[in-house]
Parts: structure tokens; sequence; C-alpha cells
């Protein structure tokens, strides 16, 4: 069941929503384990950096090896060092294969947990945007193993640009820097409107259009009581109404500043609707904000930033809303 709103906007009165004057990125992290779709990560995201001047860093994690109790005395020093100097080396190689020159402070050769390392560096060194490419499993496997991409996202202090696996070896790496269409997800939180204003700035720097989307959970108004069935045809109409309103309120009191702006009313599960919204509409690019839910809620209700990761068709720009913080094994650990 869904219902639809689409409409052009007209430029507003005044910006509701507080929202950079220029997007500026001063320096990107690329994470890097040589594989096939971290590959197309950094061919994707080239433009995008080289477009903004950006300092761009290179980093690879490799994680120790589990060793038993009768060779843990062995000295690890060597071994490491080894490891590191090599894999320094292939990201030097991949660097001069784009014909990116690197300074050697900015290729990261790191043992550890990836998702842990890759966010601490960029918390370490300031860095405004993490580049990283997912392989979009599900099932069984993803319940257990989860993604390093879902974990950044989930942990990074700054924005998290994640790139999913083509699904054809012929088909190119999109080129971030020419994406027309954005689409935004919206709730009328301040979590979803820093989202809206990270992807407003880049729509004003690409020239590009927005298309916001609102998507209502049907889920969330099913009730106990044997008398809500008669009642809740009604309570959709009554919120649909609502999320309309808000939508018309929102665009009209923006100041676009002349971006072309267009928007969607859904029923139904969020993540699939932000996905499905994506592939027909064609977007280059999904724009959406992290609403912080962690603990043993997350563990079994994951996020909806984290399903739309997995699972869109086309690159993922998730922006932090909140102070982030890793666990404490990880802080620990150092």
């Amino acid at each position: 069941m869904a219902t639809a709103s689409k409409g052009i906007s007209a430029r507003g009165k005044s910006a509701k929503t507080a929202m950079p004057a220029t997007l500026q990125i001063s320096s990107a992290l690329v994470a890097i384990d040589f594989s096939a779709p971290s590959l197309e990560a950094i061919e994707a995201a080239l433009p995008l950096i080289k477009h903004f001047g950006a300092d761009l860093h290179l980093v690879h994690v490799f994680e120790p090896d589990c060793l038993s109790s009768s060779i843990v005395a062995i000295p690890l020093v060597v071994p490491e060092l080894e490891v590191g100097q090599r894999v320094r080396r292939r990201l030097r190689d991949l660097a001069k294969d784009y014909s990116v020159p690197l300074r050697r402070e900015n290729i990261h050769a790191i043992r550890g947990r990836p998702f842990e390392e890759i966010c601490r560096l960029a918390r370490e060194i300031d860095i405004d945007l993490i580049v990283i490419a997912t392989r979009g499993h599900t099932g069984l496997k993803h319940l257990v193993l989860g993604s390093t991409a879902e974990r950044v996202v989930r942990y990074s202090p700054c924005p998290v640009l994640v790139i999913r696996e083509s699904d054809s070896r012929k088909k190119p790496a999109p080129q971030l820097a020419t994406f027309r269409k954005i689409l935004v997800p919206v709730d009328f939180s301040d979590c979803s409107m820093k989202g809206l204003g990270y992807a407003k700035a880049l729509a004003r720097e690409f020239k590009a259009k927005l298309i916001l989307l609102r998507s209502i959970a049907l889920e969330y108004y099913v009730a106990s009581d044997e008398y809500a069935r008669y009642d809740l045809p009604r309570l959709i109409e009554q919120t649909d109404k609502a999320a309309q309103q808000q939508m018309r309120d929102l665009v009209q009191q923006t100041n676009w500043n002349g971006i072309g702006v267009e928007t969607s009313i859904q029923v139904g599960h969020a993540g699939k609707q932000i996905c499905a919204e994506a592939s027909d509409r064609k977007a280059d690019l999904i724009v959406i904000s992290t609403h912080g839910r962690t603990g043993f809620k997350h563990v079994f209700l994951g996020s909806t930033a984290e399903y739309v990761v997995r699972h869109a068709s086309c690159p993922v720009l998730v922006v932090p809303s909140y102070e982030r913080v890793l666990p404490k094994s990880a802080v620990a650990s150092k």
C-alpha cells in the first residue's frame, strides 16, 4: 500500500534548517582492502575528491593472526613490520595507478579491527569524509558477520560515502562528480534536517535536483486493541495528511537558492521505500542521516541507514547527527 505526492518547489522566504553556506571537504580517507569493490570505490570517489581539492589518505587495516598458546612467546614485531611495509608499497602502487601523488604520511597500514581503526584514524587526523565499499551481504552470513561498512557508518565521526559493489564487472564505477539527482529521506527530526543540510550543499555545488522522501511506517501504528483495526484507516489518513502538511511547510519555509526540489510521501518500511524510490527515480546518490540507536535495541533492529547501505543500488552518503563513541573494547585495546 502506498501513496505519493510529487511537486516542484518554489523559493521559500527563509531557511528553516541550519545548512552550510558552502560544502568544504578538505580531507578524505579511502579504505582499501585491495578487493574489486574497494578499487571501484576509489575510482568512483576520486573525481569528487579532486573537485574539492581534498587531501587524500589511503588506509588498509590488516587483522592480527590468531595464535595458539604454544607460539605466543614468539616475537611478532618483525612479521608485523614486514606486513605493514608490503601494504604501504601496494597502496603507493595503487595511488600511482590512478595518478594520485600521495605523501608518505597519507599512506596508512594499521593492524587491528578494520572498522575501529578506520574510525579512530578519521578522528585523529580530522577527516571530513570516509569512502568505503560494501559487498551488500544479506541473510545468515550478514546476521553473523555484519559488514565493515555498516560498522564504520555506525561509529564514524564524519560523513561516510558507501559505494556498493557493481552487479557486473563491465558496469563502470559511478562518477560522483557528475550526479544530478539526490534522494534525501526526511522525517522532520533534527537528525534528518542535518542530512538535508548536507544534501542541499551538495546539490548547490553540483547543480543537482533534490528528491525529498517521507516514509510512514505502518507497523508503528498497530495496536493490540481488537477495535483498533476499525480506526486504522482513519489514522493512516490523518498521518498522511500531517506528513503532507509538514512537507509543504518544509518546502515553503526553506530558501532553496534555486535548487529544484521534488517531494514524495510513501507508506511502508522506511528502508525498503528509500531503496525503491532511489531505483524508480534513478537517483545518483542517497544522502541519509543516522539517529543514533545503539545497544540491545540496535542489535535486533539495526538502523534505517544501515539497511539502506546494505540494499541501495546507488552510492549512499551517511551523515552522522550525534557524537559517536567507539566501543569500550576498542578504547581499552590502545
